[in-house]
């Protein structure tokens, strides 16, 4: 059995990683747990980050824009 991630957005089921098997195959989704909303996550981080030092905040700063634009381009999808 192999498996890999992918998004359902409402109405279709985008994978987000190449396919690694071949040929027809019997499948099985699972639903895992709902994707939080962009801003309600940012605003999570924007809560803890009161307890880290400034040099922590801004390192979170820095990777929550380096991953806005981890999926820009991948198969004509933008799930930013």
């Amino acid at each position: 059995m192999e498996a890999i991630n992918a998004i359902y957005d409402g109405s279709t089921i985008k994978l987000l990683e190449p396919v690694p098997v071949r040929g027809q195959y019997e499948v099985k989704v699972i639903f895992t747990k709902p994707l939080e909303d962009k801003e309600s996550r940012r605003q999570q981080l924007l809560e803890l980050s009161g307890s880290c030092s400034d040099e922590v905040v801004e390192i979170l700063k820095e990777m929550e824009a380096e991953r806005v634009h981890f999926f820009k381009g991948r198969d004509g999808d933008d799930f930013s």
